[in-house]
């Protein structure tokens, strides 16, 4: 008979699960079938106890849900080498700034700008349109101008000053010769603010403020070759001086810190203390954090709108950026290029509007699963269940889970909160699977309601374990991640499905009894328009239903192919309402009510329609499948990229996207820091930071070099020719950008100070660290005011044609040893950089002296001829380090208004005394600027230059003639190194999961044969998932490795539950136990799916682009699941799904057991004969005691005998 013409009764296809044959049930079952409403409550208390205690821990403020880390990923590794050198710079620098022990006065220091980008026409991703014109440099000025008058901005601004601390005179708008004609410009606004540093106030310096003569304006700045690298800057990359288009111009609006004067922060002693000229720190990061903070309120406050019409403005828009500014958050992008603080205003929104999405999610998978079992009752307690899941994971997550640092994580990040998405999946797919069992048995009449439960829960609580296992086990098999981020997500998600699992089975299967007792015949207002829902249902139940059993399976029942149910099943009418009934010889049914249309349509319409296209159906599945293995065969990490985080039309977006892609390279170049003064092979000391506590720049203090003394000649000689070597030798692969030398900010100075410089410093704290930074270069151009007198008594004099703030104490002096007698670098004869350089006075000491004259700074320094000085010198007779540090104050403080103070103190560093006197110079830094940009996304390259620079650091710790040990550290490099784990780590997982998951149905279903289809099946569904990201040109970024950590996770469920009711139906065909697998688990599958599958589509809707992944990756997972489980599977069951012991498990292990047990039966055996003879043995002596005993009362009572026996 062909299949197509089967029919029969949905009634029929649930005879074929036959009840459990128990005797009696178990007493828990007699027990919550008789109290269901004492069970009911104890159960519901048991789970609200979850969100109650989580309650009382938060108003004890033991903060059960850490929302610390709610924004971030997680994506750092501590142990990483690259993050360890990353951490110490950070937190070398905090400990040992210069900067933050100096007396400043009020904004000095100019800091986190307002960052405006004038862009002509829409945003395009070319560079068509041309900004820099007349017009678009007057709304560039307009718009400058509207943030430098807004209200309370001067008291925010940077401010200029003309002399600093503790004089703090402030500079109102002095006019200074622009050196063309009589034209003037100034360095700051009539309110002592420092002006927007853009092209507007390049065109008002070089003498062109109303932008009549553009193309003469820019050839007259080509002529200061460091106002020309900052104006190109500001441009389009594509920019040159033949090319004067540019489709953006940018402007930058400085802030000041501190903001306020130092009299602000301390008082009394310690005042006095700064004042009289001590180093104390008295502002510090926690202070400047502080008053960020407040200006960031400040501007969303003031600014936030206005910005957002400029933005929207053409046709010259206007995007923007500031401190902090950030919708998503720093850790969202960590492993990209950029380093991005705390998101402190925009992150909330975004993130928070998207969060909401997931009620959204919530309401839909209320609603169909009120739709789907009909009851309100059983709807709100299976969200109840789901919900209070989730606090029952985060208090197990928090406190219980073991750990290398203890017990319980606290680290909640984005993605445990974006479980509570997977568990709705999750939850209602079991509360599906138990209520279709439970539906399913209304057709079987059970001696008592206890009965049914028992054998309902025997098979759904078993079908949900398998299913719970795999899952939870394909998420544990995130341990394996080296990000604590993945780990934790994977714990967090696989406690939750635990948790979930042992509500499903213990307070769901209470509730189903309280409904049926309570709430199943009752009537409610919303009735009317329920039934016109259901009405619906009831048309296709009478389409799809009908009373006739087909012709196949008359004969597959006659010939016992299909096992009849040993009970009848119970007529619609008294379904439910008796609860004593008792059972009776197996009948046919005929006539049955059955109400769920789902599984007549399995078995009527879809099973039919396996059995005639499964060849179809898995050539077309398989060909599908191999079309995207060979896409995903072609995929590759791509690097992370900020500005996809946020759609196009996001000022983020095309803010990000211009930064990172148009500007040139030259404006955010990637740095190299070349330190010295840190244990080089363990720079930071981790020693109790936990890893969830583990913060990026922060976590750690620094492991310092004590060895490090910049005070011997080779030292000095080291730092100078190791920045030298850069310049003029750089070793392949270093990718050091030559184009700018050394210290390009010097150029046009003759003395190595700013102050010198054409503009006098004016602009330097705006002007960027091009190049190679070289403090010991600088200091040396101040220091080399003398000129050679006797080379051969090493006889110096001041040039005195040179001007310069440095005034050497010696008008003449010798060196010794002389240096005409040394070999090139100061080397003795055994080739030997001397340590001691010894500078003999020959002339007076000249008062207010501020250097020696020579570079390098002489070991010994020793005055033979003095004179009474009027005012004290720095130099008498000194050795040891107060020569190095010494002259390092003095040119620090060399300029009226530090400049050189302010630019220096970002590269050298010191330590201070208690009494707040600089006790050494503890870390030096020489910054190098390299060809990529510090926006660099191809990882790959950036890992080669960072492993370049390995092999130079360990180069130059292996040359015993360099007296200090360097360490490299490659800006990003730690994110260089994620991105490269980041793939490899999501596909081993998901590997992994798969493996677990093939372990775990080999073992529930003892078949190696179905677990292996299983098996092979979901893997087929991971690798097309792989084969889109890449057709839909995602890529494998990290957003991307994490996301696909969970796709095992969520499609094992659906295929795990068929092959779990094939393995379980006691038919003889492959045809019928596939037909018994689709009724009795199909329509579980198909609800499933349908709710996860709704929950998933409000993600589509998201702001921020990782959560519409999210909601894409779980979609097209469920909706392969879906095709793949009742398509590609059930055709390969079809075909090849195994009968009777064919693939079982104890084939393989079945001899052995046998041969065990024979061996026991003999063992058995022999101790049965032993224990048989031992007992006749104990008889025959029982017997000869009592015919003893008798004989003796016999003779006792003998009086012939006299009461003495003889024998």
């Amino acid at each position: 008979m062909e299949d197509d013409e089967e029919v029969s009764s949905t009634a029929f296809s649930q005879v074929i699960r036959a009840p459990h044959k128990a005797s009696d049930a178990a007493v828990v079952f007699k027990m919550a079938t008789t109290f269901r409403t004492v069970s009911f409550c104890v159960l519901f208390c048991i789970n609200l106890f979850w969100l109650l205690f989580t309650v009382a821990l938060a108003l004890g403020g033991l903060d059960p849900i850490n929302d610390d880390h709610i924004g971030e990923v997680g994506l750092f590794v501590p142990d990483d080498p690259y993050q360890q050198r990353a951490n110490a710079y950070e937190v070398a620098k905090d400990e040992a700034d210069m900067a933050l022990t100096v007396a400043k006065c009020a904004r000095e220091d100019a800091a986190d700008p307002i960052t405006l980008i004038v862009m002509k026409g829409r945003f395009e991703r070319d560079s068509r349109g041309n900004a820099l014109t007349k017009s678009g440099l007057e709304t560039l000025r307009a718009r400058e101008q509207r943030i430098l008058s807004e209200n309370g901005w001067k008291d925010r601004c940077a401010a200029v000053y003309l002399e600093t601390y503790p004089t703090c005179e402030v500079d109102y708008g002095t006019q200074y010769p622009t050196g063309y004609g009589n034209a003037t410009f100034a360095a700051a606004s009539e309110d002592g603010c420092q002006l927007p540093f853009s092209p507007v106030w390049f065109f008002e310096k070089y003498a062109d403020p109303n932008f009549e003569d553009i193309p003469g304006t820019i050839e007259r700045i080509q002529t200061n070759e460091v106002d020309w690298l900052a104006f190109v800057d500001m441009m389009h990359k594509d920019f040159t001086a033949s090319n004067l288009r540019s489709k953006i111009m940018v402007s930058q609006i400085y802030a000041g810190t501190p903001r306020h004067p130092v009299e602000d922060y301390v008082g009394g002693h310690m005042l006095e203390r700064i004042q009289a000229g001590f180093s104390i720190t008295y502002y510090n990061n926690k202070d400047e954090e502080r008053e960020r903070e407040h200006l960031n309120h400040w501007i969303e406050k003031k600014l936030g709108k206005w910005l957002d019409n400029r933005f929207t403005d053409t046709p010259i828009r206007t995007l923007y950026s500031y401190a902090d500014y950030d919708p998503i958050d720093d850790s969202v992008t960590t492993g990209s290029v950029e380093k991005k603080s705390n998101a402190r205003f925009g992150m909330p929104d975004a993130v928070t509007e998207d969060l909401a999405l997931l009620v959204v999610s919530l309401v839909f998978v209320i609603l169909y699963m009120w739709l789907y079992t009909g009851s309100l009752f059983i709807t709100a307690c299976g969200i109840f269940q789901i919900l209070m899941s989730f606090f029952g994971a985060n208090l197990l997550y928090r406190y219980c889970w073991p750990h290398k640092d203890g017990l319980g994580y606290n680290f909640f990040t984005l993605f445990c909160a974006l479980a509570l998405f997977i568990i709705m999946g999750i939850g209602a797919d079991d509360i599906f699977v138990y209520w279709d069992t439970w539906q399913g048995s209304s057709t079987h009449a059970y001696k008592t309601v206890a009965h049914r439960m028992s054998h309902v829960f025997s098979h759904a609580a078993v079908a949900m374990a398998v299913t719970s296992s795999t899952t939870v086990l394909a998420f544990v098999s995130n341990l394996s991640s080296p990000f604590i981020g993945i780990r934790t997500f994977g714990v967090f998600s696989a406690l939750l499905v635990i948790v979930n699992y042992c509500a499903v089975v213990t307070f769901f299967p209470v509730a189903v009894l309280v409904y049926e007792k309570k709430f199943k015949d009752r009537r409610y207002w919303w009735d009317p328009c329920w039934q016109c829902v259901k009405s619906r249902v009831k048309r296709l139940r009478c389409c799809l239903r009908t009373n006739k059993m087909s012709e196949d399976d008359l004969e597959d029942f006659q010939s016992g192919q299909v096992v009849a149910d040993p009970v009848p099943p119970v007529p619609a009418a008294s379904r439910g309402a008796s609860t004593e009934t008792t059972g009776t010889k197996a009948t046919l049914p005929e006539n049955t009510d059955y109400e769920d249309p789902l599984p007549i349509w399995f078995r009527e319409t879809y099973a039919p329609f396996i059995f005639r296209r499964s060849r179809l159906i898995i050539g077309s599945l398989v060909a599908f499948w191999a079309v995207f293995l060979a896409f995903a065969c072609f995929l590759t990490v791509r690097p992370f990229e900020v500005y996809e985080l946020l759609p196009s039309t996001e000022n983020f977006h095309q803010y990000t996207f211009v930064t990172e892609k148009w500007r040139s390279k030259s404006s955010a170049a990637l740095y190299v820091h070349v330190l010295y003064g840190l244990e080089h092979r363990t720079p930071v000391n981790l020693h109790g930071v936990k890893t969830q506590n583990f913060v990026e720049g922060e976590s750690g203090t620094p492991n310092w070099d004590t060895s490090f003394d910049m005070d011997t000649i080779a030292a000095q000689l080291q730092l100078y020719n190791v920045a030298e070597e850069f310049e003029n030798n750089p070793r392949k692969g270093l990718k050091i950008n030559k184009e700018y030398g050394i210290n390009t900010q010097l150029a046009g100075s003759s003395t190595g100070s700013l102050e010198d410089t054409p503009d006098g410093g004016a602009s330097s704290s705006l002007q960027t660290a091009y190049g190679i930074q070289s403090f010991a270069h600088a200091l040396a151009q101040w220091e080399n005011v003398s000129e050679l007198v006797d080379a051969t008594k090493g006889m110096y004099q001041k040039r005195d044609a040179v001007e310069s703030s440095c005034t050497p104490c010696f008008p003449t002096f010798n060196l010794d040893p002389i240096p005409s007698t040394l070999g090139p670098g100061f080397t003795d004869a055994d080739g030997d950089v001397i340590d001691d350089l010894v500078q003999n006075g020959t002339s007076n000491l000249i008062d207010d002296c501020r250097c020696f004259g020579y570079f390098p700074i002489p070991t010994t320094v020793c005055v033979h001829e003095t004179r009474a000085s009027t005012t004290e010198t720095i130099l008498k007779c000194q050795s040891g380090d107060e020569n190095v540090a010494g002259q390092i104050g003095e040119y620090l403080g060399a300029g009226s208004t530090s400049v050189d103070e302010s630019w220096w103190t970002d590269f050298i560093f010191a330590l201070t005394d208690s009494d707040g006197n600089y006790d050494r110079m503890a870390l030096y830094d020489i910054q190098v600027q390299t060809t990529l940009s510090s926006y660099e996304t191809d990882f790959k390259l950036g890992l080669r230059m960072s492993k370049k620079w390995d092999d130079w650091m360990d180069d130059q710790n292996r040359d015993d003639t360099k007296p200090l040990k360097v360490m490299a550290y490659v800006e990003n490099s730690e994110g260089f190194i994620i991105t490269s784990l980041l793939a490899p780590s999501g596909v081993t997982n998901m590997i992994l999961s798969l493996f677990l998951a093939w372990l775990v149905l080999v073992f529930s279903t003892g078949n190696i044969i179905t677990s292996s289809l299983a098996t092979i099946t979901i893997g087929m569904i991971c690798t097309i998932v792989l084969g889109f990201i890449h057709i839909v040109g995602w890529g494998l970024g990290p957003l991307e490795s994490i996301l696909i950590v969970i796709v095992v996770g969520f499609s094992v469920d659906y295929t795990v539950h068929l092959a779990d009711s094939f393995m379980n139906s006691r038919s003889m065909t492959r045809k019928a136990k596939l037909r018994d697998a689709l009724v009795h688990t199909g329509s579980s599958v198909l609800s499933g799916a349908i709710s996860t599958l709704g929950a998933s589509i409000p993600m589509f809707g998201a702001k921020i682009i990782f959560f519409q992944k999210f909601g894409a990756f779980v979609f097209m997972t469920i909706g392969l699941s879906l095709l793949y489980s009742l398509g590609f599977f059930c055709a390969l069951l079809f075909h090849i799904g195994p009968l009777g012991k064919s693939g079982a498990l104890s084939n393989y292990y079945g001899g052995c057991v046998e041969s065990m047990h024979k061996h026991m039966i003999e063992l058995e055996q022999e101790q049965a004969v032993i224990d048989s003879e031992k007992h006749l043995m104990d008889t025959i002596h029982e017997e000869e005691d009592s015919k003893n005993v008798a004989i003796r009362h016999a003779s006792d009572d003998d009086p012939d005998t006299g009461g003495t026996f003889k024998v």
